[in-house]
């Protein structure tokens, strides 16, 4: 989101953004430093997750990072979708992996 506030996100979209982005709950427990049975109860809640609030926030920004998009509730209701195609996410999964300095980069 582009204001970084994710109280709106539920545990839905966050299991949803996860598949999206081909991730296993493993994966992306390690991206965003978070324990895997934790991601496993947040991704049951229909609604926003009781989680702590950094750590839906460390998943979000780990998701948004490989190209998921979260759509805010609206008059289609809530949900996600992917900014890259899924050959542009790999790509991108393997130039964070590769190391180096860490640098803002220009992704649209």
């Amino acid at each position: 989101m582009a204001n970084g506030d994710y109280s709106s996100i539920t545990g839905r979209q966050i299991g949803a953004a996860r598949v999206l982005a081909g991730l296993d709950v493993n994966a992306l427990a390690a991206s965003a430093d978070v324990p895997p049975d934790q991601l496993r109860r947040i991704e049951t809640f229909a609604g926003p997750p009781t989680a702590n609030h950094a750590m839906v926030g460390a998943l979000c920004e780990a998701l948004e990072k490989l190209g998921v998009e979260f759509i805010p509730e609206g008059r289609s209701g809530a949900g996600v979708r992917l900014r890259f195609n899924r050959q542009q996410t790999r790509q991108i999964a393997g130039w964070e992996n590769e190391g180096g300095a860490a640098a803002d980069d220009d992704i649209p």
